[in-house]
């Protein structure tokens, strides 16, 4: 989900920081009535979602609704629905003074829940949701937060974490052959839920029966339009149609069978219009559901009126399927200087602050002559508190063990230092990394010079079938084992090979090959599904004549 925290804080513990350093977006002490202390809010972008719907920052204007309670749901509520806004600068305050938050006096705990965007008048805590005009979608992107509880006047600082409770839709689109421009293009979504309830209380949508067809908003620069639409959390979009329009032409595509829209889920696709008459098609590319992020995929054809299941739950080829929550994260980093050209992708768990596995193709033109960077930082993907800082090593026999291996990128100096980004890190046995890890991770670059392209995915696991304690160096889970699953393209035909080697001290004479297993086999024990673009024979069987 799209991720925003605000910082709530006591008049007196800012007046104390305000006196001790300088530090941005400070919040000057003001209110202080009859003794209380008045809450107020200071806001910063954070989290998995860098942005709200429209931009990457708050606007002047922005405005959020918070109730101030005691107990479960809002079963007992202290205030109720006070505005906050800010003038874009990351301060929120009361809107007016009788819209003031104060601490009980007492010391007493009390939570709180938020929403965004603000509305005057609620009918029973109930917030309407309305996504037919989409000309501002900041005004119908609704977020919601009630993880902030058990706060009283003592608290210095407290997280209020937003997520989205809508799903989005991203339609990329370029005008091929025989189409000679976008111009007074139209995307409509047609047959989907256009109004709901919002229960504050519970933090559940109560989805009402009307349908509508969703005009998007759409831009168009340089030759390329973006469509988007915020739209209901829905279980089944079955027979639900995308309509492109230019002039008299129409391109149809029907979403497939089973899909659905879930809420914080972005839902991408990019598409080419090309051909005229009868001839018309629609190429569409990249489809996938990510975490309101956006994440390339596999590609299909779309001819006019026809209906095709786009690979909508994974990427490119090496991209096993993706499944996230609150807590886990997909990151894509492009390749440096080449934003059309994709390096790696992870799968990150920001409690256990680690990747359970890394995925990337390898080909020669990944590998130069820049050698290893040592550029050791933190992921600019990933909030630096959801992350351990590596500056210097783990430490007690652990090695800083790369993922994606820094000899995999050494076309040029900026690639290479993707690779130690402190999110590709887990701790590693050091005689293991740096013995027979190292040993399969060149045998990885002798394969890949013998095929077009080499999938692969290197993972991490942080329990086993025998061992559930997870245990944890520097706040990041230690690995219970380690594994490589590789896919090998040579002409029309695909290869699989797995390895499964456990995190801990192996005698120098063991071979990894000792330690193959096949990729089917790696997905049960993982819970991942490896190279979902495979048929499952393939990845049964082991070919000896292969892999060498």
């Amino acid at each position: 989900m799209k991720i925003r925290n605000l910082h709530v804080a006591s008049i007196a513990a800012l007046f104390l920081l305000a006196t001790a350093c300088k530090k941005d977006n400070t919040i000057v002490p003001e209110i202080v009535k009859d003794n209380r202390i008045a809450a107020q809010f200071s806001a910063s972008i954070d989290g998995d979602i860098q942005t709200k719907a429209a931009e990457s920052k708050w606007d002047a204007n922005d405005a959020i609704g918070v109730f101030m309670k005691t107990g479960d749901g809002l079963t007992n509520v202290l205030s109720a629905n006070k505005n906050y806004n800010t003038t874009g600068d990351g301060a929120f305050k009361a809107a007016a003074t009788d819209q003031t938050l104060f601490y009980p006096e007492n010391g007493s705990t009390v939570d709180f829940v938020a929403y965004y965007p603000f509305k005057q008048q609620l009918v029973n805590n109930s917030y309407p949701v309305d996504i037919e005009n989409q000309s501002n979608q900041a005004a119908i992107d609704l977020m919601y937060s009630t993880n902030a509880v058990g706060l009283s006047k003592t608290t210095t600082v407290a997280n209020l974490i937003f997520a989205h409770q809508l799903a989005k839709v991203q339609i990329t689109i370029k005008n091929g052959a025989g189409v000679p421009d976008l111009n007074n293009l139209t995307t409509s979504i047609v047959g989907v839920k256009s109004k709901a309830d919002f229960d504050l209380s519970a933090g559940v949508i109560n989805v009402q029966n009307p349908t509508a067809t969703i005009l998007t908003k759409t831009s168009i620069a340089a030759g390329t339009a973006v469509s988007e639409a915020i739209l209901i959390p829905t279980t089944d979009e079955t027979n639900t149609k995308v309509v492109f329009a230019i002039g008299t032409k129409t391109f149809t595509w029907t979403l497939p069978a089973g899909t659905k829209f879930e809420k914080g889920k972005k839902y991408s696709y990019e598409i080419e219009l090309k051909g005229s008459g009868s001839t018309a098609t629609a190429v569409a590319l990249n489809a996938t559901i990510t975490n309101w992020n956006t994440v390339p995929s596999g590609s299909y054809s779309l001819d006019q009126e026809t209906e095709v299941n786009p690979p909508v739950r994974y990427g490119y080829m090496e991209t096993p399927l993706v499944k996230t929550d609150d807590n886990i994260m997909y990151v894509a980093h492009p390749y440096p200087g080449k934003s059309d050209v994709r390096n790696y992708a992870m799968l990150y768990d920001k409690r256990y602050k680690m990747a359970y596995w890394v995925a990337y193709p390898m080909h020669t033109s990944y590998i130069g002559g820049s050698g290893r960077s040592d550029a050791w930082a933190f992921d600019p993907s990933i909030a630096a508190s959801f992350q351990v800082d590596l500056s210097s090593s783990f430490g007690n026999g652990y090695d800083r063990g790369h993922q994606i291996p820094s000899g995999d990128r050494t076309a040029s100096r900026d690639l290479n230092a993707t690779t130690f980004y402190y999110s590709n890190m887990t701790a590693q046995i050091s005689s293991m990394n740096q013995g027979i890890w190292n040993n399969l991770e060149q045998q990885v670059r002798v394969w890949t010079a013998q095929c077009d392209t080499l999938y692969v995915v290197t993972g991490a696991a942080i329990t086993s079938a025998n061992d559930q304690n997870i245990t944890y160096l520097k706040g990041s889970a230690i690995p219970k084992y380690y594994y490589k699953a590789l896919a090998m393209k040579k002409g029309n035909n695909y290869y699989t090979i797995g390895f499964r080697i456990n995190n801990q001290i192996i005698p120098s004479t063991s071979n990894y090959n000792s330690y193959r297993v096949n990729v089917s086999d790696l997905e049960k024990e993982t819970g991942f599904t490896f190279f979902p673009q495979l048929a499952g024979n393939l990845k049964e069987t082991i070919d000896t004549n292969i892999w060498k």
